[in-house]
């Protein structure tokens, strides 16, 4: 092959790779690294226009990072105008700018601060699913009637969709609109229930933790012949539990132990328990002297 179609052919492969489009992954590892580099005390100039590439190549994230650092004047002259077309051009295609959006409009960032605009940003962020931020925020304007009507009704959904784990702010959001007597549907309270079982689950695995590693240094190992299986029963209105060795270890001294362990767990809230039904129960079990 001569030089002349050699150089020919693999320019024409060059472009070829270049049309082809960025698979997600590599799309989700473009975005990660511009959200790092976001994350530095200082950025470079080179490190500005790294990120700039990958915004006009397409990454939304990149783009929103980009639109920052307009906003905020790093790396970048300030320039809160340019910051808000990139955020617009990202809520096109990522729920993400219309966030931003609307921090920029309740905060009056570059503008006199317009609730009513926030609210519309925030309810148009919640339209895709999973944005848990934009849904606490809205609920939020929803329960204090701002930029809009109050919506009790409406600032409840939200609040159980935007909650994680029981006790954060969307759940306590939820708490405080059922004291003033809001209801929920059996398919929210399934959902409630839901998040407090996963809740539970982890508070019971980490106290269980907590409890081995104690008791690693008073039980000698080998000891057990199985973990200790305990039943905890609760009852509405006490955050104490009644705790009873369901499946002994096979040594006495080991329930006891484990059982004195953990008479200081706490529940931490309470299901939504069925008509007729006065408690609940929970079972964990922990690993004392088995290694």
């Amino acid at each position: 092959m001569s030089k002349a179609v050699f150089l020919l052919v693999l320019t024409a492969l060059i472009a070829g790779c270049q049309a082809t489009p960025p698979t997600p992954q590599d799309d989700f590892q473009t975005g990660l690294r511009c959200r790092l580099l976001l994350a530095k005390k200082t950025i470079t100039a080179e490190q500005v226009e790294d990120i700039r590439e990958s915004s006009e190549n397409g990454n939304l994230l990149c783009k929103l990072v980009l639109g920052f650092l307009y906003e905020t004047g790093q790396g970048v002259p300030q320039d809160v105008h340019k910051a808000k077309t990139f955020y617009q051009s990202v809520a096109v295609g990522k729920a993400a700018g219309y966030e931003q959006l609307a921090r920029m409009a309740e905060e009056g960032i570059g503008q006199a601060p317009n609730l009513v605009e926030a609210r519309q940003f925030y309810q148009l962020a919640v339209t895709r699913p999973g944005n848990l931020d934009s849904e606490a925020k809205l609920a939020q304007f929803m329960e204090d009637g701002r930029g809009g009507p109050q919506d009790l009704k409406g600032a409840l959904a939200h609040y159980l969709n935007a909650a994680r784990y029981v006790d954060d702010a969307p759940w306590q959001g939820v708490q405080r609109l059922r004291d003033k007597g809001l209801v929920l549907s059996a398919e929210q309270v399934k959902h409630y229930n839901g998040i407090w079982v996963d809740s539970l689950d982890k508070s019971l695995t980490r106290k269980a933790l907590d409890v081995e590693q104690a008791l690693a240094k008073q039980i000698k190992s080998g000891a057990a012949g199985k973990p200790v299986t305990l039943q905890l029963i609760g009852n509405p209105g006490s955050v104490v539990p009644q705790i009873s060795v369901l499946e002994s270890s096979g040594d006495s001294a080991i329930d006891q132990a484990v059982l004195k362990a953990m008479s200081d767990y706490r529940f931490f809230d309470e299901p939504i328990l069925p008509v007729g039904q006065k408690t609940w129960q929970a079972t964990v079990s922990v690993d004392a002297g088995l290694k």
